[in-house]
């Protein structure tokens, strides 16, 4: 049966951290988006918020084109990044062209710890500077406060892991084994 993994959530959920894991563990190629984005930014340059969010809509573009080419060669995949409406329904057009299984993992925390993560994250410095996340963190914690009920799914099995307390990977992937049958 083929696979997409989806690893979807807010910013500093533990997306990345996970998505990573996974495709160590399964070996399945990883399309994150905001891999796509640096490419982008280390060709372009960076630009302000507005640019950002342009950048991220080639990304998910490119991202998308890649998961469908995978998924018609039957070769299972993982996509990670902040799932959002227009994303979620062309994975769903993608998974019933190829008839590919999607899996949804959702990563999640208590919006007080995601903020925290993320100011602290933004003020590192050791994320790309095109993804301008002081200038993002507004629109961060107005989405943050608005929760979870607007986030699309897949309509496809959904996991759910809130990393509010940390991040128990190998608890994670055990899930995600389980419902792969590995």
């Amino acid at each position: 049966m083929l696979r997409c993994l989806v690893i979807s959530g807010p910013p500093c959920a533990g997306k990345s951290t996970l998505a990573r894991a996974l495709a160590i563990r399964y070996r399945w190629p990883l399309l994150a988006k905001d891999d796509y984005k640096e490419c982008v930014f280390a060709q372009l340059g960076s630009g302000d918020r507005d640019f950002s969010r342009r950048v991220s809509r080639l990304a998910w573009d490119l991202l998308l084109a890649e998961a469908g080419r995978l998924l018609a060669g039957s070769v299972p995949c993982l996509v990670e990044g902040n799932l959002r409406a227009a994303e979620a329904a062309r994975l769903r057009e993608i998974g019933a062209r190829t008839g590919a299984v999607l899996i949804e993992i959702r990563c999640r925390a208590a919006p007080a710890v995601l903020l925290a993560r993320y100011r602290e994250r933004a003020e590192s410095g050791t994320r790309h500077a095109g993804h301008v996340d002081l200038e993002a963190l507004p629109e961060v914690e107005r989405e943050l406060a608005a929760g979870e009920e607007d986030r699309p799914g897949l309509g496809a099995q959904l996991l759910t892991h809130d990393t509010s307390a940390g991040f128990d990977v190998r608890a994670l992937l055990a899930a995600v084994d389980a419902i792969l049958g590995a």
